[in-house]
């Protein structure tokens, strides 16, 4: 028999039993739409934390108190030491921030958001642009000038539309300021929190004026940005970096550093390297439907060798081969397990595109060699898990077989 005509017997037997069929091959198709989504989904993840991350810049480190020792805190002297190009040559900018919650005000719209005390070059070390407006200048900060830079949905919140917002007053822990800019909507990822829903104002102002009752005191910041002139020397830089604030802090050898030093690329290594193995884990989780669902073949396909046991008597009486019967056999498991791998390719396709159209701030991203794995993979477990079944029917003696009620 030629390989067409038993792939024509194949679907004609299958045909037979529809139902039974699609019951078969559903455990197949739940398996591989499965590991498609997840991996695609997994993909997303991934390139979302990836553009986040290349959006803050690999080149930026943080440095921020230490929790864990008493009475640790960063200063406006910490500052000072960090910009002097004898102690942190490396370093391409430095900036401070003082943040915190506050109540923040527009006639009867109020919320309880991020302050941020900076200064102008904080905006560029983030690649947070001005949408509207402008932000304040270095001047505002040497004169304690009340100004602030809102993020686009903390102004759509206090006034309807984020235009609507620029010359306006805002009211800071009952302190007022004036709008002077809105920043382009960013997404939040990464240290600083979420710049959409943030207030920006001048370090001084938010230093004397807003939080002059911190637990770290008056002129302390909550964290230090050093942006490096080359990512590839940060573990100087940050040895610098740690030199430079022990000797300032006054720690003797063997006393612990208060303060931590945060490579933003390391993050993002550590981050990615956190998606990949979850992603793994959730493909392998889907791949078990798959091994389920040819559990449900191997089944079928017994019963289905039970079934036409007189048939396989009568071709081998007229002389079929147990390869003949063999090939039949496994052919037709490998059709089901083959279709069902085509068809859960599309339903993971077709879930993936449904998730990035109801999530909008992560898309699916669906890589052609998940596809060639998974449909491999099912194509597999057709041939694993029916190959016994074909085996069976092609040993079977043609008398018994012809004699089988």
């Amino acid at each position: 028999m030629s390989i067409f005509e038993t792939f024509r017997t194949a679907l004609e037997s299958l045909a037979s039993n529809k139902l039974r069929t699609i019951l078969t091959m559903l455990g197949v198709i739940i398996g591989v739409g499965s590991v498609v989504t997840l991996l695609s989904i997994g993909n997303g993840v991934s390139g979302f934390i990836g553009s986040r991350i290349r959006g803050i810049g690999t080149d930026l480190l943080t440095i921020q108190p230490d929790n864990r020792v008493n009475n640790a805190r960063l200063t406006n002297a910490d500052l000072i030491v960090l910009e002097n190009p004898l102690e942190v040559p490396g370093a391409l900018r430095v900036v401070g921030s003082v943040s915190n919650n506050a109540r923040v005000s527009a006639g009867t719209n109020v919320r309880n958001t991020q302050v941020n005390g900076t200064n102008p070059e904080f905006f560029i070390l983030r690649n947070i642009l001005i949408d509207f407006g402008d932000p304040f200048a270095q001047e505002d900060l040497d004169l304690r000038v009340r100004k602030a830079v809102l993020g686009p949905s903390i102004a759509e919140a206090l006034f309807g539309n984020v235009q609507g917002a620029l010359g306006q007053t805002i009211l800071i822990n009952s302190a007022p300021f004036q709008v002077v800019g809105i920043t382009e909507k960013k997404g939040g990822f990464g240290p600083g929190g979420n710049p959409d829903d943030t207030v920006y104002v001048p370090l001084t102002v938010a230093q004397e004026k807003l939080f002059v009752f911190r637990g770290t005191g008056l002129r302390s910041v909550s964290t230090i940005y050093v942006q490096m002139n080359d990512p590839k020397e940060s573990d100087k830089v940050i040895e610098d970096i740690n030199n430079a604030l022990r000797r300032q802090h006054k720690l003797v050898v063997g006393q612990a550093d208060d303060f931590r030093v945060n490579n933003q690329a390391e993050l993002a290594d550590t981050l990615n390297s956190v998606v990949s193995a979850l992603t793994a884990f959730l493909g392998a989780i889907g791949a078990i439907s798959l091994v389920v669902g040819g559990i449900g073949i191997m089944n079928i396909m017994l019963v289905s060798v039970t079934e036409r046991t007189r048939e396989i008597g009568v071709r081998k009486a007229i002389g079929a081969k147990r390869g003949s019967i063999l090939m039949q056999f496994l052919t037709e498991a490998l059709t089901v397990s083959a279709m069902a791998g085509l068809l859960g390719l599309l339903m993971g396709i077709g879930i993936s595109a449904l998730v990035g159209r109801v999530q909008s701030t992560l898309t699916p991203v669906v890589d052609p060699r998940a596809l060639m794995i998974s449909f491999g993979f099912s194509v597999m477990v057709g041939v694993v898990f029916g190959l016994y079944p074909a085996w069976r029917a092609s040993k079977l003696q043609p008398v018994e077989a012809l004699r089988y009620e």
